[in-house]
């Protein structure tokens, strides 16, 4: 609270969820609290990352709300506002990387310390950017054009990195030079010496998530030998900057790694033609492609031809991934061998904002502390009812679900059943220490909370345990724990369910 002026931002809509394109509304209400003059009430949208990597900021963009105007002690203002935040990045809560789109709201006192706030929204995807609109083929140009730039400033940068190298070390790096040209020059000759020329095919590098990709190989056998297989793996990686120079580290972090067979152990008889094809289901996720200074989220598929005593032919390919809004087009699959993928789960720290295959309207949840107030914890497992008088956990879901996301409903639906014992089964994703729980019950200060999705549902939950309950942090993601839990509330910013966990007595 400050000794000049209380400022409270409040969006037009409970969950603060946009989509792109969309208009951000709402009003900014300044209580005053002592005679001051102001020199001007600003309001600043911007987006920012935070996480491990060396912070990235896009463009501010800055509205005036007032102009210099003489304020009194007691007065109130309401101060509307409208805007449409960029497109892109939309929001993201990954590992290392994490995106927000921020909104601020700063009072000018001259001659003082500024009255400031500043809050969060949800950007989800919507329509695409200006340069980004056009379907997949413009994605892709524009992917093209990143591309080329990219290669030109590693040269740069390699070309004057070696330089001072050869005018000072001169003769002392010519030896090592040629040896690996020469390794270069005898592994790409063994290599064409049994499968020739390889032809890879694939009909785009723009992949939205859901859509079927299909890879087809083939080449044919210059000599008989053997394989031990053909590969495909398609991976995705967060890699986060921080500091810069010689005091720059980059934190890399598997967000999803599977690898698919196009070929077993098979013996290839020279003049054979080798020629396969998979398509590939790709998974869910919300991990977008992004490259943003210190910041990058990549997607690779790398086909490998593995030949034993013999350098194993591999090309790795940098997808981009896009939301399926800015394709604008409908997703085929196309005939051939098919490879399911399970849905992605990004790994975190904190639970990925990650919207749903379907419309991608459901979010996952992401550990922040809040305030949870004491109604919603006191007395918890006392004088509580069966599951057997209120009907199953599943059918809760199934309510909050069918209400619409906009509005208080699913909030409403959640407090009419807090209280209520279920029986609970979760599929874990991530077991951490609580930590600032802001309940009325201190049982859970000190407990764990374990996030994951309700079993036979894709609900989003959190749960708080008291200290009591013991071996939660053996739990890994992918496993299932089992509890009796009652309703909290509903998360309605990350659209989760939150529960605490009954204490056995």
């Amino acid at each position: 609270m400050s000794d000049k002026c209380d400022i409270e931002i409040r969006f037009d809509r409970p969950d603060r969820t946009y989509r792109g394109g969309e208009k951000v509304s709402g009003d900014v209400r300044i209580q005053v609290n002592k005679d001051l003059r102001c020199n001007g009430i600003t309001l600043i949208y911007f987006w920012k990352t935070h996480g491990r990597g060396n912070t990235a900021t896009g463009t501010k963009q800055t509205f005036p709300l007032s102009e210099m105007v003489l304020l009194s002690s007691g007065e109130e203002l309401t101060l509307p506002f409208e805007f449409e935040p960029e497109r892109f990045p939309v929001t993201y809560h990954g590992h290392y990387i994490n995106v927000d789109h921020y909104v601020h709201v700063g009072v000018d006192v001259p001659w003082a310390f500024d009255p400031k706030k500043e809050e969060e929204f949800l950007l989800l995807p919507g329509q695409p950017p200006a340069d980004l609109s056009g379907g997949r083929d413009a994605l892709a140009r524009t992917e093209s054009t990143n591309n080329k730039g990219c290669i030109v400033a590693v040269f740069v940068v390699v070309g004057l990195t070696i330089l001072p190298l050869v005018l000072l070390g001169g003769a002392l790096l010519i030896p090592f030079i040629l040896i690996g040209v020469a390794w270069y020059v005898v592994r790409k000759r063994m290599i064409a010496s049994r499968v020739g020329d390889v032809e890879l095919k694939f009909p785009h590098t723009v992949v939205a998530p859901g859509e079927a990709w299909p890879v087809s190989l083939n080449f044919t056998a210059r000599k008989t030998f053997r394989i031990n297989g053909v590969s495909l793996t398609l991976k995705g990686t967060e890699a986060a900057t921080s500091g810069s120079g010689t005091n720059a580290t980059t934190h890399s972090h598997t967000l999803y790694e599977q690898t698919h067979s196009l070929a077993e152990d098979e013996h290839l008889q020279a003049g054979t033609p080798f020629d396969r094809t998979l398509s590939v289901n790709f998974p869910a996720t919300d991990a977008w492609s992004l490259r943003i200074p210190s910041n990058v989220i990549e997607w690779t598929a790398e086909v490998r031809i593995d030949i034993p005593r013999c350098p194993d032919w591999t090309l790795k390919t940098v997808l981009k991934v896009v939301p399926p809004d800015f394709l604008q087009e409908t997703f085929a699959a196309p005939i051939g061998q098919s490879a399911g993928l399970p849905e992605l789960s990004a790994g975190r720290y904190s639970d990925t904002a990650t919207p749903s295959a379907a419309g991608y309207e459901e979010f996952r949840s992401a550990p922040m502390t809040e305030d949870y107030g004491d109604e919603a914890v006191q007395n918890v497992g006392e004088g509580t009812v069966s599951d057997d008088e209120i009907g199953s956990l599943l059918m809760l879901i199934q309510r909050i679900s069918a209400a619409g996301r906009f509005g208080n409903e699913r909030s409403e639906i959640a407090a009419a059943a807090s209280g209520h014992v279920y029986d609970v089964e979760i599929l874990v994703d991530r077991v951490v220490s609580t930590f600032g729980f802001s309940g009325g019950d201190s049982r859970y200060n000190n407990g764990q909370t374990v996030t994951g999705k309700i079993a036979n549902s894709d609900q989003d939950v959190q749960v708080f345990t008291t200290e009591a309950t013991g071996g939660l942090l053996k739990l890994s993601r992918g496993d299932f724990w089992s509890t009796r839990a009652t309703v909290s509330h509903w998360d309605s910013l990350y659209n989760r369910l939150v529960l605490l966990e009954v204490p056995m007595v």
